[in-house]
């Protein structure tokens, strides 16, 4: 019986810079679970050929020449079927950061990561995880400084904490605690009301700030 093959990632790279966008292209083709279907080098551009190759990860900078990355992520989000977004940066100052948090980005890297740590993020990402530098985790940590928890967290809710700051989505923490993932999604409701925050990269800074996890 044969195996099936396995899925290649789809990606479409969003850079106005052509040696970094060649530079990726060579480094993902050399990558056989890694299929780059298309490029741009404008903000519109990127938003177009989403909709028409409907590549599994967006790989995109925030400094295009005809808009913001973070519009670009924000239009992406609302499109029919949105894809995955990994920011790929220079950018490392707060306000940036936090924004594209907010806006909904599933990971940051900065430039200087090496090539190990960016295929390892966009793998992360198009497996439906998140992957955010260190940057992203500091910023959001001095966001959060003066927030104070309103109640303590249960026993169950620590767990699940730990475990999304492990990196694991909300059907790979159901199982490893043999419930549903629906489970999972209440229980991270009432984490992020107790911790004063609106999602799961946010909590984990409060909870590493506050000694919650380690």
């Amino acid at each position: 019986m044969e195996q099936p093959e396995e899925k290649l990632v789809r990606l479409l790279l969003v850079d106005d810079h052509a040696v970094v966008r060649e530079g990726l292209e060579r480094i993902l083709a050399r990558c056989a679970d890694l299929d780059v279907v298309g490029v741009a080098e404008r903000g519109e551009e990127a938003i177009t050929l989403a909709g028409q190759l409907a590549p599994d990860v967006v790989l995109l900078d925030l400094s295009l020449p005809d808009m913001h990355g973070l519009e670009v992520l924000s239009r992406l989000r609302v499109s029919k079927k949105p894809p995955r977004v990994l920011v790929l940066t220079v950018h490392d100052d707060d306000a940036i950061v936090l924004d594209a948090v907010r806006a909904g980005a599933d990971g940051y890297v900065l430039k200087t990561a090496t090539r190990e740590e960016l295929l390892a993020a966009i793998r992360k990402v198009a497996a439906g995880g998140k992957s955010f530098d260190a940057v992203v985790v500091a910023a959001l940590m001095r966001s959060a400084a003066g927030a104070e928890p309103t109640a303590t967290l249960t026993k169950r809710e620590l767990d699940v904490l730990r475990l999304v700051a492990e990196g694991l989505t909300n059907k790979e923490i159901g199982a490893r605690l043999f419930v549903s993932a629906d489970t999972i999604n209440g229980h991270l409701d009432s984490v992020y009301h107790k911790l004063g925050v609106s999602d799961r990269a946010h909590a984990v800074a409060v909870a590493l700030r506050r000694g919650l996890v380690s």
